[in-house]
């Protein structure tokens, strides 16, 4: 397997953990593959050491699992996990929203709507995720509760930004309900906004449980 990498600027195990991380979201990594060291570091160009540190950082994220015999895998969502990241961001999300969107800068409504026309035009999934998390980032930017950003943060780790790639046929849904969030916040209905916010979170969880769960 070929990754994308540059190893230049960062300290070693950052550089193969972004590059593992990256692998992992995009799909090239598949849930329940073995992440066997000698063979990353032969790709890879480096010693087991940094793969190691990589890999150990990836677990405690909980992009990969350590198991008996068979050391690093990458993680297998199982079905109730699934249903509990999806119910707990569509709770957590517009919380925290609700929070940013109380002191939202004049420019927010502009930025989210540029985004999601970037998401329109492309037709690169990688592009789309990336703009997609910007997307949600932004809803949230500026709550002020740390804890709560956090739990968000490690709902986000892993499995969501994968799951353009593995149903590449929610982005056009995705996209006009983002249509929708952002309309509400240009008529300045945060409420509304958070609705259509835990509404469009919902309907990713039905939809990944009824096409990606067999």
């Amino acid at each position: 397997m070929k990754f994308d990498h540059d190893l230049t600027a960062e300290t070693l195990p950052s550089k193969i953990y972004r590059i593992l991380r990256e692998a992992i979201i995009k799909g090239q990594l598949q849930p329940g593959e073995r992440l066997i060291q000698d063979e990353l570091a032969k790709t890879l160009n480096v010693s087991r050491m940094p793969i190691r540190e990589a890999i150990k950082q990836l677990a405690a994220e909980g992009y990969v699992t350590v198991e008996p015999h068979k050391g690093a895998v990458v993680k297998q969502f199982t079905i109730h996990e699934l249903e509990e990241i999806y119910f707990l961001r569509a709770k957590f999300e517009p919380l925290a929203a609700a929070e940013s969107l109380k002191t939202m800068s004049p420019q927010l409504v502009n930025q989210l709507r540029d985004l999601n026309e970037k998401m329109k035009k492309t037709d690169d999934t990688d592009e789309y995720i990336q703009l997609n998390i910007q997307f949600h980032h932004l809803l949230i930017k500026d709550c002020p509760w740390g804890k709560l950003n956090n739990i968000i943060e490690n709902l986000w780790t892993g499995f969501p930004q994968q799951t353009p790639h593995l149903l590449p046929n929610q982005i056009a849904t995705s996209i006009i309900e983002h249509d929708l969030m952002v309309e509400a916040l240009a008529n300045n209905n945060i409420e509304l906004t958070c609705q259509l916010l835990e509404q469009h979170i919902t309907r990713a969880k039905y939809d990944v449980l009824k096409n990606f769960i067999q």
